[in-house]
């Protein structure tokens, strides 16, 4: 008995004299990578864990071993009988073949997907260190952004916006019955700090999913909880600070994972404070003093006052705070089975329109006193549950059941007087999502499911008076007596893998969309009707091919077609448009749809030269857009005291759009790459009412970004310049027609072209804790984006202290 005591005591000390660890880590994000291969010269693999550990003590000793994982460059290491080291990698420009995951909405990699596409990784996020997830999108050179507002960013894809381009947030998707065809902030109440990634997909999308999706789909995934690869607990923290100087942001992040092997957790809280936003001071060629903001609003002895700016680049009345709260439960209850809880909130502050504020004026003097949103509130609750064992149907089912509540309120009030006008809106929606695969002899695998969502709308509305305290009526924006759509689909995706080279996709959808929406109180407006209803069905599909050579090209050809169905806010809305015009209710609106083929060429020279190339032409047909209309049989009506010219959304125009991205990536070596993007777009609508072909809304400028990058075991460098062309005249929409460029907000001449230069470095201070800092805009420039009723930021810098665990 002693003596097999001691045997064990000697093995025992023997095994621990002779610990052979490995653990592998980002070199710029200190993350630990799982999965990473560590081979010997005999081809002997060892994998490591989530902690980034592998036990290398199956391999060769006393040799090399190389160690590499896809997008990171291969290193070589000695391995030996008594070592326990720590290796960082890398992350290469150029990668052959990422996973992605949401083309079809399952793990794929992206050289068999047809679609053209980009992703952003966590450790991307945390070295452009965006402020929303707005900038986060124009950060990747692909996706514009318009701004209304400091709190607004609405990403434009192939000159599609709003309600044309889809968001999906963890497999939900968060268009609902009100988001408009004008300009959107909803991507702003996404916290960039909680993202695990983020997959862009260009084009028509609606066969995988549905209504919206006719330029893009934006898919963001948060981070998700760990578990434990081992009986330890798996403790992780994630602490940031940072402060911007344009604007005074003073924002802090806390997230942190605790999981065991069967239950794991993950808290994620940030705030977020945004000061004034102070544009840049040097005028380029071409752009006037329009923007300038020379008065402010002020209530003086309950009387509104012009107050004098004494810096007029500094944009008064932009300011505003953020929220973001996320909790997430990971559950195992089986080898095969895993549950998932996912709580989300954002919530704002006030957040002024300043285009309204600032750019119209009435007579020299201001049209509004106020006129902004109320704080801005989205809630999501998500039960995720999965299931990998294969069955005779399924190798995968993945089932998401969700719950989402979104309060947008509006308040406006005109210049000198009394009445605040509130408008507040409240929309429940309720989703179920049912996703499955099969890989049916090696080469077929088809991808299922079905979607259903109900949208439940609320609207109301009063009129308060600031001085007496009194409260009346008010128009509501949508029917008061509540709104609901319901939309339910079924689709069918498969992949045939001809050979190792040659891959062929193909999907179909139907789609089914139902609208009601009550009028009750007819006061302000008689309306000819007190219900209106509709009813559509869509049909999508989609055909792609991919040919890749042992060579490393690729080239892919798709044709495919997306739709949209018309919703609450593009049916039954009453706004007030800047320029005067009223928009009332149209029950006659049908879906629009897009017809798209595109030609896709990569090629990618000795693992480290990439170029790539995409050309896309979209067809629309039964194009909703504002035209002049009738109301009861007028063409004017009486808005909040102000005669207004009639206009409602339509069908009947046809429409086109075709444009070119490139894409040049170079590695030049392990430590310097150099990346450039180009984009550009064209579109025209035949305006069937006035039977001529006029610019589309939403056309972006040509744009695009052009960056050197650096990058050693402690520090990171990026010197970028992003840049835009100028938007003529002659490629807005006629003056008497409503549009949602903003002609107004232009210059004389239109939008003048623009750049900025730009820097930013991380330095790894310790193995736990990172300095980031840049400066934007070096030479403090004046310009805005196209269509935005705001100045983009001048010179800032930008300094975030994080410290991980």
């Amino acid at each position: 008995m002693q003596k097999n005591k001691l045997l064990i005591l000697l093995s025992g000390i023997c095994a621990s004299s002779y610990a052979q660890t490995i653990t592998v880590r980002d070199q710029s994000s200190r993350e630990p990578l799982e999965n990473v291969v560590i081979q010997d010269k005999n081809n002997v693999q060892v994998k490591t864990n989530i902690k980034g550990k592998a036990d290398v003590s199956t391999l060769l000793k006393g040799d090399s071993a190389f160690v590499y994982q896809f997008g990171y460059a291969t290193k070589k290491v000695m391995l030996s009988k008594d070592m326990d080291i720590t290796i960082d990698l890398s992350a290469k420009s150029v990668n052959l073949d990422e996973i992605v995951f949401s083309a079809n909405r399952k793990e794929e990699s992206k050289m068999d997907v047809p679609y053209q596409m980009e992703i952003i990784k966590q450790k991307d996020i945390e070295f452009t260190n965006p402020a929303t997830s707005g900038d986060l999108l124009q950060n990747t050179g692909q996706v514009f952004l318009q701004r209304s507002q400091a709190g607004g960013g609405s990403p434009s894809m192939r000159g599609f916006e709003a309600n044309k381009v889809l968001l999906v947030i963890d497999g939900v998707r968060m268009n609902n019955a009100i988001y408009r065809g004008g300009h959107l902030q909803d991507v702003m109440t996404i916290d960039p700090n909680m993202l695990d990634r983020t997959e862009v997909i260009f084009g028509p999308s609606s066969t995988m999913y549905g209504s919206d999706a006719l330029g893009g789909v934006m898919n963001f995934y948060t981070k998700n909880a760990q578990f434990s690869s081992d009986d330890k607990l798996l403790v992780k923290a994630n602490a940031m600070v940072r402060y911007a100087s344009v604007n005074q942001e003073k924002t802090g992040h806390l997230d942190f994972n605790i999981g065991g092997k069967k239950f794991a957790s993950l808290t994620n809280i940030t705030f977020s404070d945004f000061g004034d936003v102070m544009s840049g001071s040097t005028k380029l060629n071409g752009y006037s003093n329009a923007w300038d903001r020379n008065y402010f609003q002020e209530r003086v002895n309950d009387r509104d006052t012009m107050t004098v700016n004494k810096d007029n680049n500094l944009q008064k009345g932009s300011g505003y705070t953020q929220m973001d709260l996320m909790q997430r439960f990971n559950i195992k209850t089986g080898s095969h089975i895993t549950h998932n809880l996912n709580f989300q909130y954002a919530t704002s502050s006030y957040l002024p329109r300043y285009d309204r504020l600032n750019g119209d004026y009435a007579g020299g003097k201001f049209r509004w006193a106020e006129n902004g949103y109320g704080p801005q509130k989205r809630l999501l609750a998500a039960y995720t549950l999965n299931f990998d064992r294969k069955t005779v149907l399924t190798d995968n089912v993945k089932v998401i059941l969700a719950y989402q509540k979104i309060d947008q309120d509006r308040f406006t009030r005109r210049w000198q007087k009394t009445a605040r006008i509130s408008q507040r809106e409240d929309v429940a929606v309720l989703s179920a999502n049912v996703d499955a695969n099969k890989v049916i002899k090696e080469d077929h695998e088809l991808r299922y499911g079905l979607e259903f969502t109900n949208n439940d709308v609320k609207s109301a509305a009063d009129s308060t008076n600031i001085v007496a305290g009194g409260k009346g009526k008010a128009q509501t924006r949508y029917p008061d007596g509540g709104s609901k759509m319901n939309t339910f689909a079924v689709y069918l995706s498969h992949a045939w893998e001809v050979n190792e080279n040659f891959v062929v996709t193909d999907g179909i959808r139907y789609t089914n969309t139902s609208l009601t929406a009550n009028f009750q109180d007819t006061t302000f407006f008689k309306f000819p009707f007190k219900t209106a209803k509709q009813n559509n069905q869509a049909v999508t599909g989609a055909l792609g091919f991919t040919w890749k050579s042992d060579n490393d090209y690729k080239v892919s050809l798709l044709a495919n077609t997306g739709f949209r169905s018309p919703n609450v806010d593009d049916m039954t809305k009453v706004f007030e448009s800047p320029s005067g015009v009223i928009i009332v209710p149209n029950p006659d609106l049908k879906p629009e749809y897009s017809y798209n083929i595109e030609l896709g060429i990569s090629k990618v020279i000795q693992g480290k030269y990439k170029f790539d190339i995409t050309g896309y032409y979209t067809s629309l047909t039964n194009v909703l857009v504002v035209r002049d209309f009738t109301f009861n049989g007028n063409d004017s009506a009486v808005y909040q005291g102000v005669k207004s010219k009639v206009q409602a959304m339509q069908n009947g125009n046809n429409a086109y759009i075709l444009g070119i991205n490139g894409g040049i990536t170079l590695d030049f070596n392990e430590h310097v790459s150099f990346k450039s993007v180009l984009n550009y777009t064209y579109g025209r609508v035949t305006d069937t009412k006035i039977d001529t072909v006029i610019p589309l809304d939403h056309i972006a400028p040509l744009f695009g970004q052009t960056s050197l990058i650096y990058k050693t075991k402690n520090i990171d460098g990026e010197f970028f310049v992003r840049y835009n062309g100028k938007k003529a005249l002659a490629d807005y929409g006629p003056a008497f027609i409503s549009t949602e460029d903003n002609l107004q907000y232009a210059t004389a001449n239109g939008m003048p072209a623009w750049f900025t230069l730009n820097i930013r470095l991380g330095f790894n201070i310790t193995k736990s804790l990172r300095l980031n800092a840049a400066c934007e805009n070096l030479t403090n420039n004046r310009y805005r984006t196209f269509a935005s009723g705001i100045n983009a930021p001048g010179r800032n810098f930008i300094v975030s202290l994080r410290y991980k665990m």
